[in-house]
């Protein structure tokens, strides 16, 4: 099938809306009051998601090694830069954040109410979680309008169910948390890039209007600074289920804007640049913030003026050495080889049980 650009622009935007999110945390700031109580940074997962779910259901190819082309570059990469922050920690501070090995375990990391020392590579054990579900229950499967809401309300439920057992962490980590965008993508599965369209603009408008009045005192709903969720000032029986359903409707409806808006842009090499990094950038950018953004903020007076200075140095810098990386590391090598041991040991195994 030919690449599609919107694939590019919703990897691309995903990743700087994840990093400005990381620096830009405050639950206060314009940023975040727009898609409260979610935090904006988590519609960037939701666009990986997303067309993970979409060019998942546009595979036919064998399904073993579908799941396998994809996880060997995660691990591959998550693993060596998991040891060497452990090198770099245990020399500073005698510590080799053995939290960040979690998620290669099978996605255990799911099931601890909180995040591993590197915070973002939780993604990693749902990542898992997420080929698994399509390996044994989705592939080959035509996705329709009755799954999708038959997600969402287990989406809703389950959620809803583990933040009162006071478990947001686990909650937002779990597959169902997910549910829907992933079925949403494989629904859209037959959706590909297109010309700019009349509804598009219409579709565009209507979501600057929504989010403008979301994060203004318009708004009579308030939420807290909790997280990875913001809970609602309200003490009403039905205020954890109405939070639950603002979560899901949030990202469905944010992720459907951009999928129509980044459909109908034009290809660009910048865009396929950022892209084709944006793993690499995923997995290291959270240490290299913790490690300069107080060298960064002394340089400025101005607060907002060091966060997108360090905005820039991270996008920017981890995408170009991301590129350098790439270049000298021929993974698909690696992934060649790895799978061509794999299945002559699998072969052998198998032979010899027959005697």
């Amino acid at each position: 099938m030919k690449h599609q650009g919107f694939i590019d622009w919703m990897k691309a935007s995903g990743m700087l809306l994840i990093i400005i999110g990381h620096i830009i945390g405050s639950p206060h700031h314009i940023f975040n009051l727009i898609t409260q109580p979610i935090y904006t940074k988590q519609l960037g997962v939701c666009f990986f998601i997303f067309i993970m779910g979409w060019g998942l259901a546009n595979e036919h190819r064998y399904r073993f090694k579908v799941v396998f082309n994809r996880l060997f570059p995660i691990y591959f990469y998550g693993l060596i830069f998991a040891i060497i922050l452990s090198c770099v920690y245990f020399v500073t501070i005698n510590d080799i954040n053995e939290s960040n090995y979690l998620p290669f375990f099978l996605g255990i990391n799911v099931f601890f109410n909180n995040f591993p020392a590197n915070p973002t590579t939780w993604y990693i054990g749902t990542y898992l979680h997420i080929l698994l579900f399509w390996l044994f229950f989705m592939q080959g499967k035509e996705i329709n309008i009755k799954h999708i809401l038959f997600a969402l309300i287990i989406e809703i439920s389950l959620r809803c169910f583990i933040i009162y057992l006071g478990k947001d962490f686990i909650a937002y980590m779990l597959l169902p948390n997910w549910l829907t965008i992933f079925l949403l993508g494989a629904y859209l599965h037959n959706k590909k890039d297109t010309f700019w369209q009349p509804k598009t603009t219409v579709i565009l408008l209507f979501w600057l209007i929504a989010i403008v009045l979301w994060s203004s005192p318009i708004n009579s709903l308030s939420f807290d600074t909790s997280f990875p969720f913001r809970d609602l000032n309200i003490d009403v029986i039905w205020a954890l289920p109405l939070r639950s359903f603002l979560i899901s409707f949030l990202y469905l409806i944010s992720t459907i804007v951009a999928f129509e808006l980044f459909r109908c842009l034009p290809k660009l090499n910048l865009i396929a640049f950022f892209a084709r990094n944006s793993l690499i950038t995923f997995i290291i950018h959270m240490p290299l913030i913790y490690a300069f953004s107080a060298d960064i903020y002394q340089l400025f007076d101005s607060a907002w003026v060091g966060q997108w200075t360090l905005i820039a140095i991270i996008y920017i810098g981890l995408a170009i050495t991301s590129e350098i990386i790439q270049k000298h590391i021929d993974i698909k090598k690696y992934q060649h080889n790895t799978w061509h041991f794999i299945n002559k040991q699998y072969n052998r195994l198998f032979n010899s049980s027959t005697y």
